[in-house]
């Protein structure tokens, strides 16, 4: 049974007995204690990363799925369910019904319509950021690191980084939680439209999708929305992207709808630093030297940001 296998082996992803959508592979991740040197999963070997982590693919079926983990000679079985895929809604007729519109995002409800003025002409201290270190509290953790590690965690320990530096630089600061406490997704930027912000900054890091292979998926990237998102997003990039060069990809500025960036008010963005599900991604989060190197360049990007001094 799982509950005595654990001591031999955290299996971070997918979690027992999860329902997934119909995907013919899914990657599980895991770190495995001192001493393992082999590691198989439904029958092949998988390596075993410096830091003890692990991840690889395996092929799943619709239904039940029972993968079977060998660490040290220790099985663990861990099963997966897969939706079985809906059957094609028909009409009267019995023809395949044509498929639903795209989603139209809206703007936060609570922001207002126009933008603010840019902060450009301010002394630092004139100026209000507001972080958001993305997720919190017991039920929303964010993604799982191989070693069991979440989301949230890293997420505050960037946040609080950002915010030092920030202050360094002489800039009014807040955070959306300073603890890991539950902030409803909606009411994250409420405070920085009541407050006229300067600008609202999400700290966030990925994670990849169950049927994409975190070995081969990692980057860096800011996310925007609108227009007065996008070159916020774009100095804190840039910054970033430099002192990340020769460590991991950049994929630049990207497009993207998330709740906390649909602001027309309050110029906002959202940072994804790494990748959480990967072993070197894992390792390089919790890196203090590198964290702090981040959270520099992000408050650096954004004082590029507010003087004007980039696009």
């Amino acid at each position: 049974m799982i509950a005595s296998a654990l001591l031999a082996v955290t299996v971070a992803f997918p979690r027992p007995g999860q329902t997934l959508p119909p995907v013919a592979a899914s990657y599980m991740s895991g770190a495995v204690p001192r001493g393992v040197t082999n590691l198989v999963v439904q029958g092949k070997p998988v390596e075993i990363y410096r830091t003890g982590g692990w991840v690889t693919m395996v092929d799943l079926a619709e239904g039940e799925n029972e993968v079977e983990i060998v660490a040290d000679g220790v099985a663990t079985n861990v099963v997966v369910m897969v939706e079985r895929k809906p059957k094609p809604k028909l009409d009267a007729e019995g023809n395949p019904l044509p498929p639903p519109p795209p989603k139209v995002y809206e703007k936060l409800a609570y922001a207002a319509d126009e933008a603010q003025t840019p902060p450009a002409g301010k002394s630092p201290a004139e100026v209000l950021v507001v972080i958001d270190p993305g997720h919190g509290g017991p039920k929303d953790t964010g993604a799982v690191s191989p070693h069991g590690f979440f989301e949230k965690d890293a997420n505050l320990a960037l946040a609080r980084d950002v915010k030092a530096a920030l202050v360094a630089l002489g800039y009014r600061v807040e955070m959306t939680r300073e603890s890991d406490v539950a902030v409803p997704l909606y009411d994250r930027a409420r405070g920085a439209c009541e407050k006229r912000a300067d600008a609202f900054i999400s700290i966030h890091h990925n994670a990849t999708a169950c049927d994409k292979d975190p070995r081969i998926v990692r980057y860096t990237a800011v996310y925007k929305w609108n227009d007065i998102g996008a070159s916020l997003a774009a100095a804190i990039n840039a910054r970033m992207g430099g002192v990340l060069e020769g460590d991991i990809p950049n994929n630049g500025v990207m497009h993207a709808n998330f709740a906390v960036t649909r602001n027309p008010q309050v110029p906002s963005c959202l940072v994804e630093t790494d990748f959480i599900t990967t072993p070197e991604g894992e390792e390089a989060i919790w890196n203090p030297a590198r964290r702090r190197r981040i959270a520099a360049a992000i408050a650096d990007g954004f004082a590029d940001w507010a003087s004007q001094s980039v696009p």
